[in-house]
């Protein structure tokens, strides 16, 4: 059967619903691919923002075919900010509120114009007798997976 993807969005559903089709779990096909669980997950949550090379593997394990099929009609790509201006009548530029043009009001935020002061965050002191020590570097930064 065919599932056609006009938007990024609906990428997410078909991965789980091949997955699960599969007979894997996360931890299981994450096994496979060589990366945690967690970083598995990310992708499956967002598969729009991962890269084609990963989603192709991911396809790969799966046993699912991409192709890609011309549409007839318009084979240009629109533009939508240009499409939006249009429906509204002028430049998108034109219909901005008076506030939001370039030198108009003040470049101060709006808590300083309504004269409300911030107050600084004071630093966190240990108790007395007491002494923080540093966290080695190894256990702060983040060991990044290839794949």
């Amino acid at each position: 059967m065919d599932y056609p993807v006009k938007t990024p969005q609906q990428l997410r559903p078909l991965l789980v619903g091949f997955r699960k089709a599969a007979g894997l779990t996360q931890a299981q096909l994450a096994a496979r691919l060589g990366v945690t669980q967690q970083t598995y997950a990310q992708l499956e949550a967002k598969p729009e923002s991962a890269s084609l090379d990963r989603l192709y593997l991911v396809l790969k394990l799966l046993d699912v075919n991409l192709v890609l099929a011309h549409v007839s009609g318009t084979a240009t790509v629109e533009n939508p900010v240009a499409e939006r201006a249009k429906r509204v009548g002028g430049a998108a530029s034109a219909k901005r509120p008076a506030a939001m043009k370039r030198g108009a009001g003040s470049n101060k935020p709006a808590a300083a114009k309504a004269g409300i002061k911030r107050t600084a965050k004071r630093a966190e002191t240990p108790p007395k007798g007491r002494t923080t020590e540093p966290l080695p570097i190894a256990s702060v930064v983040k060991k990044r997976e290839k794949w």
